[in-house]
This record gives C-alpha cells, structure tokens and sequence, in this order.
C-alpha cells in the first residue's frame, strides 16, 4: 500500500510540474541584471515602475544597443531597429505599442514514469498606452492556448482571451519618479523577472503570469532609493468572490552605488477560501503572509549575483469543525548571471522551498531543492531564443523524487 502510495506521489509531482510549465505562458521581460549596465531602476525602460511589460521609447533604444549582439561595431544611435515594428509605423510621443510571441518546445521526465513531451504557443499578448498630460492608461490583451485562467476574460477551458493589466494612472512627480496607479497591475514584491515560474515567484502568488490583482498603488523612484506599495482589492477576473484576496503588497529598494541593491519585500493578504498554489482548495479563511529581503550586486560588469529569500506564514482560523492551522514556510533563490559576449548569457539558479501547507492531502513534506541553468542568445533585433535544463528534487514521506525538465524558446517582440 506504501509503494503504491509513493509511486502515486511521484506521478502527481511529475505532473504538477509538467502542468506548471504548459499552464504559464511567459510574460513581461524585466532583467535584473541589467544593473550591469548601473540601470538600478526600471522606470526609464519600462511603463511599468516595477519593470517588465511595456517598453518605453528610451527602453526599446536600449535592447537595441546594449541587449542585443552586433556582429560588428555597436551603433552609436539605436535608430529605426528599436522602433514599434522597425520603425515601420510611426508613432505619436503620446503613445506607446508593443507585442510579444514565444514559440516554446518542451520536454519533462519524471522519475520512474513516462516522458512529457509537447509544443505550445507560451505567450501572444498585446500592450498599449496612451498618456494625456500626466495621465497614462495602459492595457494589455492576449492570447493563451493554455492556463492563465486567473488572467481569462472568456471561460473556455483552453484558448482564451486574456488581459493581464489594465490600469489608469498619474504621474506626480516632475520626471516619471512618483506614480499613482488603479486596475489590475503586476503585485510588487520582490525581483520581477523573466522566470515566472520560479519558487519565489509562484509561492508568494507574485508572478507576471496571471497572478496579477486588482487595486491601487504608488510607486516612488527617488534618489537611491524605488519601491512600490499597493492595496489589494482582488483578482476580479476571479471568481467567485470568496476566492478573491484583499491586503497589501510592496517593496522597497536602496541601491548606495550603481552595481549594488538591497531590498525588502512584504505582503498581507486575506480570502475567504484559500487556494494552495498547485490549485489545492483549502476550506475555510486563509490568512496569507509573505516577508522577505532580496540582492542585486555585479562584482564587475559581465557578472550580476542576486538573491530572495521569503519567509511564508499561512494561517486558517478554527471553526466549529477544526481547530486553527498554522503553516510556516521558506522560499529561496539564488542566480548568477554571466554575460560572455554582449547578447549571450549562461545562468544557474538554485532554489530551496520549504512549504508545509503544500498539498496537504498528502501530509508535510521535506525541503524541495531545485537547480536550474540556461542561455539565453538577443542574437537579433526584437528576438532571442533560450534553452533551460532544471533538475528538481521533490520529498514525501521519506522517499525522494527526480524531475527533469528541458525547454527551448524562441521569442520575437513588435
């Protein structure tokens, strides 16, 4: 009964895992380590002051010289290569286009079960603002072939609309530097990057998926230091209402010199009915808490070290049938990103999750680690292709588990 027991865990991580990678479609680019380049802060390259989504006209200049390979000498001026379709369309100052496609091949193998394999479209989104004076509005509309169901505006169960920020905003400041939003917006916490599905990402529920929630939030880039807070209304494309959270989430950032900066994150959040991060419906109130510090730092300019470490407290009440839950947690990363020529990086990531309320069917489980390395090649303008290999370790009940996962991107922006 044991055996069967744990090979029915192994078959279910395997899938979890296969799962969580054909149900997130890749979003927003935001890089953390460009602060190789002293770029501390995201609000000169991105609508978004927390980075990733939309890129600026600024931000597109500088994919175009200082993200990309030339096969040559690097242009002293970006030109017509960084513009909205290669500068095919012109656009008024006022309003700022951008698309995103990723092509994905995937392949996940499970320890003692059969291999995964399958093609998907990841991401087909659209993004557009319009700024009048110091007002902006700014959404987004895409595509998913699969999941992003927290992101849907159509219910079907695969091929759905989505919008996954949509928001009205003011500017306070005199150069972009303080910005008060409303709508659906990307929850600040933490290092908003490119791997989504990363632990730190998906356990503190802050990934640019389709975690997104519905609020308000200010946002500050001042001197050395950035940061943003926000007040969580609720995913209100979620429903219905009891699964929806209320709370806040924010971040702050120093950065004493330009290739070093130190943050710290922190999120409150309450439903009425709690959902494990694996889809697990967890009965009764769910107080859900995330704290935790993050690091940029680049010794010298090929290399950019970060880490983020969260500290999980999930807690439910008693109630007439069950006396109240408490479950603590940790969620960590560490990546070093090195830069070998302009355009190419080779990464390694590790990561360590802790979580004792993860699928708590099947009772606490031992520390999960997972180590995780890629290249990624800008080898033209508007594109870059990617390859990952991750070797995760999984525990139940004495027993350990193996996944290995392998994925080739190929990814193209307007």
């Amino acid at each position: 009964m044991e055996a069967r027991k744990n090979k029915l865990f192994t078959l279910l991580v395997g899938a979890l895992v296969a799962l969580a990678w054909l149900s997130h479609s890749t979003r927003a680019q935001a890089y953390p380590w460009m602060i190789r380049h002293d770029y501390t802060g995201c609000v000169p390259c991105h609508a978004d002051p927390s980075g990733g989504g939309l890129l600026t006209e600024y931000g597109r200049a500088q994919g175009e010289t200082l993200l990309r390979t030339h096969y040559g000498a690097a242009p002293e001026e970006a030109g017509k290569a960084a513009e909205f379709l290669f500068g095919a369309v012109s656009l008024p100052e006022w309003l700022l286009l951008g698309g995103d496609a990723r092509e994905a091949a995937l392949y996940v193998k499970p320890q003692g079960q059969p291999a995964i394999n399958d093609t998907f479209l990841m991401q087909a989104d659209f993004e557009a603002q319009a700024s009048l004076g110091r007002v902006r509005a700014n959404v987004s509309v895409g595509f998913a072939q699969v999941g992003a169901f927290a992101a849907a505006i159509t219910e079907g169960s695969k091929n759905n609309v989505v919008s996954r920020v949509h928001w009205l905003g003011v500017d306070l400041g005199t150069d972009n530097q303080l910005l008060l939003r409303a709508g659906r917006l990307n929850v600040p916490f933490g290092l908003r990057s490119v791997e989504h599905v990363a632990w730190t990402r998906v356990y503190t529920h802050t990934d640019s998926n389709d975690n997104q929630q519905d609020g308000a939030a200010f946002s500050w880039n001042v001197d050395h230091f950035r940061g943003e807070v926000m007040g969580i209304a609720g995913n209100f494309q979620e429903r219905p209402d009891a699964f929806r959270e209320r709370g806040y989430s924010g971040y702050v950032e120093w950065d004493p010199t330009t290739n070093v900066a130190i943050g710290a994150s922190s999120l409150v959040a309450h439903s009425n009915v709690g959902v494990d991060p694996n889809g697990v419906v967890l009965s009764g109130d769910l107080l859900r808490q995330a704290h935790g510090a993050f690091v940029r730092y680049a010794p010298v300019k090929p290399l950019v070290l970060s880490t983020e470490d969260d500290f999980l407290f999930d807690a439910q009440p008693a109630t007439n049938d069950n006396a109240a839950l408490n479950f603590p947690g940790f969620v960590g990363q560490a990546e070093a990103d090195l830069e070998i020529v302009q355009g190419v990086h080779v990464a390694a990531i590790g990561e360590l999750l802790d979580k004792r309320s993860d699928l708590p069917v099947l009772g606490n489980t031992k520390p999960w680690f997972r180590g995780w390395g890629f290249v990624n090649w800008f080898f033209a303008p508007h594109a870059d292709v990617r390859f990952d290999a991750i070797y995760e370790s999984d525990a139940q009940g004495g027993q350990r588990f193996a996944v290995i996962t392998l994925l080739a991107q190929l990814h193209v922006y307007l």
